[in-house]
């Protein structure tokens, strides 16, 4: 068929109708979904889709976060080398955390940087059992205090 000026009006190519009937993983591997109705399939090729590009998002963001890193560290490195070479003592300590992970670092040409350990104030950590101590005998303290009021 044509119209007047001789253009067709079938299309040049037609669009598969329906859900797909197969998957085709990243592995290589097949996934046969003949058997599953075609509304289920258009809700299970729906997650499938959703789900691919919730992990391309995620390896997006660790890609931002190791080229962050790797930023960070080439800068601590440079500056540690300067310092050592213009014969100064230096020590440098970073905590990094990130979706990867935590990453902990310490350079430097000291000996605090040869142990190859952060204190706790470098890595954030707080040691809870001084305040958990005082927490539980302010409340004794309070106990003590209700059960002498109500005596009198």
């Amino acid at each position: 068929m044509s119209d007047s000026k001789g253009n067709s009006l079938t299309p040049a190519s037609s669009a598969p109708t329906g859900a797909p009937t197969s998957i085709v993983l990243a592995t290589g591997q097949t996934v046969d979904l003949s058997f599953i109705p075609e509304g289920q399939r258009n809700v299970l090729m729906t997650q499938y889709m959703q789900n691919t590009l919730d992990i391309a998002r995620k390896a997006a963001e660790l890609n931002v976060d190791v080229a962050t890193l790797r930023s960070t560290l080439d800068v601590l490195a440079t500056t540690t080398e300067q310092v050592a070479r213009d014969g100064n003592s230096v020590t440098i300590t970073r905590v990094h955390n990130d979706a990867s992970g935590r990453t902990e670092i310490i350079m430097g040409n000291t000996e605090t940087a040869g142990k190859g350990r952060l204190t706790r104030t470098q890595t954030g950590e707080t040691n809870w059992t001084p305040y958990y101590i005082f927490a539980a005998i302010a409340a004794v303290v309070l106990i003590v205090i209700a059960i002498a009021s109500h005596g009198h």
